[in-house]
């Protein structure tokens, strides 16, 4: 997922794909996908190795606080693992479930705290083993909530460093695959969105756009009203007006979250889907002042006039 050409009014984190340290680090754990192990012993800033293991690497604290992880270092694993500290008592976790955690990483350098979610808002993560980084993914599958985990995950060749996480699971769902719900016709004139191999599709438009904002539902969903500030988990694709390009879409790589009505998307997301139903799939209409603005967006190659349009499907809320 690229953040610079999703619905994001700019990145929350600093790079697109890019595993980086002062970032809420799950979100792009996904975008970096799955891990390879690197001898990192070869970087001439590496400092001396003392740890290899999960096996001395201490965590104490209750689950549910934010716990204190210390070890020797510098971390350098003989192979990416899991612990677990606390087994959970919940249900059970499945391959492509929503999972909410809190959780602690710290830098296998020199123990430092890279990020956590402890006292901030718990991270949703969708256990996807093509986009996650394999040993959060293999972490997380078949343990059960209410469990703390303990992972090490190679990241030397984006940050020449070791991570180690803990993870306290608090939370499991079920994602649907699409939109559910009442179909609704929608007026004349407007793109036409068409179901191909189970992937909604926009037939490129013709003509000039509205002006204006024009939010339409294609599918209500029964679930509750969106309200501003939650963070929803939807499959979008986006496309350009003036060309018919598509310039993003999720649905390649998976259901994605982002806060809506907190003035971090692009304004037309806000607006347009704020009071929408969950299981809703919704055409979004954006001129440029409610999209990019002037400025457009050149890595998605949308001008500061071009109008864009958006389907959504509206999956979760939280």
């Amino acid at each position: 997922m690229n953040f610079t050409t999703s619905p994001r009014r700019a990145p929350r984190w600093i790079a697109a794909g890019v595993f980086a340290v002062t970032l809420a680090l799950v979100p792009a754990l996904v975008a970096c996908g799955s891990s390879k192990s690197k001898d990192s012993s070869s970087s001439s800033t590496t400092p001396d190795v003392h740890t290899k293991s999960l096996k001395n690497v201490k965590v104490t604290g209750e689950v549910g606080s934010k716990p204190t992880v210390k070890f020797d270092t510098a971390f350098v694993g003989d192979t990416e693992e899991h612990i677990v500290l606390v087994p959970g008592k919940g249900d059970e976790v499945k391959a492509g479930q929503r999972v909410t955690a809190d959780y602690v990483a710290i830098s296998g350098n020199d123990g430092s705290e890279l990020d956590t979610t402890y006292g901030k808002t718990p991270q949703h993560i969708i256990l996807d083993e093509k986009s996650l980084l394999t040993p959060v993914y293999d972490a997380m599958v078949g343990q059960k909530v209410g469990a703390r985990v303990l992972v090490s995950a190679d990241l030397t060749s984006a940050q020449q460093t070791w991570i180690i996480f803990v993870f306290d699971i608090t939370g499991v769902q079920d994602v649907p695959t699409s939109a559910t719900g009442t179909p609704v016709t929608p007026p004349a004139g407007l793109p036409v969105v068409t179901i191909v191999n189970g992937v909604p599709t926009i037939t490129a438009p013709t003509g000039t756009p509205p002006t204006g904002l024009v939010t339409q539902v294609l599918i209500k969903g029964n679930g509750p009203a969106i309200t501003a500030g939650q963070t929803v988990l939807m499959q979008y694709t986006g496309m350009i007006w003036a060309s018919g390009k598509i310039f993003d879409s999720s649905w390649g790589s998976g259901a994605v979250d982002f806060p809506v009505g907190a003035g971090q998307v692009i304004p037309g997301f806000d607006e347009g889907l704020v009071g929408q139903t969950i299981g809703s799939r919704i055409l979004l209409i954006i001129p440029p002042d409610k999209g990019y603005g002037t400025d457009g967006n050149t890595q998605a190659g949308i001008a500061g006039t071009d109008t864009l349009i958006f389907v959504v499907d509206l999956l979760l809320a939280s």
